[in-house]
């Protein structure tokens, strides 16, 4: 913290600089470039891991909507794995346990979204999910068949790729199918030790545009999708943004004490 010419304290805030993009010092950290296009940050995911997957189609509803058939024996559901490839790295489950999930290997990425629909479905400022292939998720539970779809497209309870999938009891989230990808919800996932494994740290703020919370990270923030939009900075002064100090400003406070001694 230190003093302006004011005299009035401001944080100091560290810039969220993605390392190859320029820098405009400002008062706050102001991004108006995107990386370099040859940067891996805009290339496509690294290659999916072979889990053991055999059946058809190779990325089982990759179409959308009600394309797959019989997707409840399909990943990211009940399937069975060839030469048993897929190794469980990682658990997830809903909060009363009806519902579990297995993940192979590490996520492919990890983020926040701060998209209003994030925001609405989940009851939060923003959401946190990392990303797995579909093969790399297996349903290993789903007791009384507590299994409960949402797409969001359609507002209606049903498995139309892509979909919110939660507990039909609990209401628990679990993560979202995606055509290639399921974006889970790291609160649901058992750590050991309640450690946070690295690669579920984000790389990213999606939709910082539309927040209602500013976070000062340093981690990019990126107007709608990464690498497909632009670079935004952090912080601003918009009371409108959560987190903004409740309490009277001291130098108001002084103010009203000199004016109520004067009254005496």
């Amino acid at each position: 913290m230190a003093p302006n010419d004011d005299n009035q304290v401001k944080p100091t805030v560290k810039p969220n600089a993605h390392p190859d993009a320029e820098l405009h010092q400002g008062e706050h950290s102001i991004i108006p470039h995107p990386p370099p296009d040859e940067h891996p940050q805009n290339k496509a995911y690294k290659p999916f891991p072979d889990t053991g997957w055999t059946g058809t189609p190779d990325i089982p509803s990759k179409d959308g909507g009600y394309s797959e058939e019989d997707f409840l024996h399909k990943p990211p559901y009940e399937w069975r794995s060839e030469g048993d490839k897929f190794v469980p790295k990682y658990r997830s489950q809903c909060w009363c346990g009806n519902v579990a999930f297995e993940f192979h290997g590490d996520p492919l990425d990890a983020k926040h979204c701060h998209c209003r629909q994030c925001q609405h479905l989940h009851g939060a400022p923003f959401q946190w999910a990392v990303i797995f292939p579909k093969t790399s998720v297996r349903l290993v539970k789903n007791v009384d068949n507590s299994l409960h779809f949402f797409s969001t497209a359609k507002r209606t309870g049903e498995h139309y790729v892509p979909c919110k999938v939660s507990c039909n009891v609990c209401r628990s989230p679990i993560f979202d199918e995606g055509r290639n990808v399921v974006l889970a919800y790291p609160s649901s996932f058992k750590f050991e030790d309640g450690h946070v494994p690295k690669e579920f740290q984000p790389t990213a703020h999606i939709f910082y545009s539309e927040r209602v919370m500013e976070i000062p990270d340093g981690i990019p923030k990126w107007s709608g999708h990464k690498g497909e939009s632009d670079l935004i900075q952090e912080m601003t002064d918009d009371s409108g943004k959560m987190p903004k100090y409740k309490g009277t400003d001291p130098t108001e406070q002084e103010t009203q004490t000199d004016e109520s001694r004067s009254n005496l």
